[in-house]
């Protein structure tokens, strides 16, 4: 994911973007992100029957943060990137690595027994083609993928070209397809009341 996103940005400078203008998309609900975070972190340590339950929340709940952005270039390839791996190891308990990729990719025999998070694949695998099948031969760190993994990178990677290219600021449209307009900040006092409009003014008095 990150030889893809280094690639995104350098193919956004070459195409004339700039990273400041990242600063312009604006992500609507970015609690949700905090909140699959968490998820998945808890299911990492707690480990066991609660890894794939964890994991399923946390796929959940960042598809949803990525429906309510879902006018941004390149979520929807991130949301169907998180549902094929959420959907996998919903399957199976685990992420399956492919024998046969890991050795094409030269991944060293990884001890899988110790890592609740995958599994060798096997006969017995559901969803095989959805696990760690797409070999990554890196030259200092080989990798074993999944197809999902390759949708979220490439969605990310298009997000940051799209918004190093954006002229103005990236927004979020809702249902109707209208751009969501923020309202202006309220004086620090609150409303102000109303005066009456001023009337013409008589003659000094000396």
């Amino acid at each position: 994911m990150l030889v893809v996103l280094s690639v995104g940005l350098l193919l956004g400078w070459l195409a004339g973007g700039c990273l400041d203008r990242l600063g312009g998309v604006v992500l609507r609900r970015r609690r949700l992100v905090l909140g699959a975070l968490v998820a998945q972190l808890l299911a990492t340590v707690v480990g066991g029957p609660v890894f794939p339950l964890g994991l399923i929340v946390s796929a959940g709940l960042a598809i949803a943060f990525l429906g309510v952005n879902r006018s941004l270039p390149g979520t929807g390839l991130v949301a169907l990137g998180l549902l094929a791996n959420a959907l996998v190891v919903a399957a199976n308990g685990a992420m399956p690595v492919s024998a046969v990729a890991a050795a094409r990719a030269g991944v060293p025999d990884p001890d899988l027994a110790a890592d609740l998070r995958h599994e060798p694949a096997d006969a017995r695998t559901l969803l095989p083609w959805l696990g760690d099948v797409v070999p990554v031969p890196l030259p200092v760190r080989p990798e074993v993928v999944s197809p999902g993994d390759v949708l979220v990178a490439a969605g990310l990677a298009q997000l940051v070209v799209a918004g190093m290219l954006a002229r103005r600021a990236v927004v979020p449209v809702d249902r109707h397809g209208q751009h969501r307009r923020a309202l202006p900040p309220l004086p620090l006092g609150g409303l102000s009341p109303a005066r009456p409009a001023p009337g013409p003014r008589g003659p000094r008095r000396s």
